[in-house]
């Protein structure tokens, strides 16, 4: 879709009665991030904080699927590139501060599946409402990948043994239970998603916006920070090309016991 300013591939983006709207668009891969994908979601909310006529952003997704993790065909075909430099696209395009430190207040509508670079999208937004069949988890470490977003984004969400349960079982769990132990703020039935985003809008429109930016950074400056570098280290381990290749093949790969 062209903006004024931009054209996005892998995501419609559009301003609607003040509100910016960013839809995923990769539902036939539900929604997995490619690094361009992930490039057009930071500058699609650079584009709405730099907007004076927007004042909230929602994200959501195209299909059965909110986002899942990076297209792991790519991530493996990077892998193995031999230009030293071709992981580094991560690096530059992740999403997650932007979406994070966002000068806008920020509304992830979870329309369904929502694990991996998906659930660090919503947990990096200030509000979460999900639909009752969606579904949440950090799966990385299936595939042999320590993702150093993860324990950042959530440690201020979800108590230290529940994070540690999701990273290292990397099981999912349901809107249900993600609300129960703080992970999201509220679940509503399929149908009425849109409509409590609206709500929510509304409710959220009853406070200053200058405010709104205020608390944001005051509340940021106390949560953890991880530095893109250290995605680098997960990326490079023999384990995670080893899981990688093993998805590929459908195979359990040689660390799973």
């Amino acid at each position: 879709m062209t903006s004024n300013f931009i054209t996005f591939e892998q995501l419609e983006y559009k301003v609607v009665d003040s509100a910016a709207y960013i839809r995923l668009n990769r539902p036939d891969v539900l929604n997995s991030f490619t690094t361009k994908l992930y490039g057009e979601v930071k500058n699609a909310v650079r584009l709405a904080n730099s907007d004076p006529g927007v004042d909230i952003i929602v994200i959501t997704g195209t299909g059965r699927a909110f986002a899942t993790g990076g297209d792991l065909d790519e991530v493996l075909s990077r892998m193995e590139d031999e230009n030293p430099l071709a992981l580094y696209a991560y690096d530059d395009n992740m999403p997650f501060d932007a979406v994070k430190y966002s000068s806008k207040t920020t509304i992830a509508a979870v329309n369904g599946i929502c694990v991996a670079g998906g659930l660090a999208i919503a947990s990096a937004c200030d509000i979460q409402i999900a639909v009752r069949s969606a579904v949440f988890g950090a799966p990385e470490a299936r595939i042999g990948l320590a993702s150093s977003m993860m324990p950042s984004l959530l440690m201020s969400k979800i108590s230290l043994s529940k994070l540690k349960y999701l990273l290292y079982t990397a099981k999912s769990i349901s809107s249900t239970e993600a609300e129960r132990i703080g992970l999201i703020t509220e679940v509503v039935e399929d149908d009425a998603l849109e409509a409590r985003v609206l709500e929510m809008i509304q409710e959220i429109r009853r406070t200053s916006p200058t405010a709104r930016s205020l608390y944001a950074e005051y509340i940021n400056r106390l949560l953890p920070t991880a530095p893109n570098a250290d995605l680098q280290r997960g990326f490079r381990s023999e384990e995670c090309q080893e899981g990688l290749r093993a998805f590929k093949e459908k195979r359990k790969p040689g660390y799973e016991r």
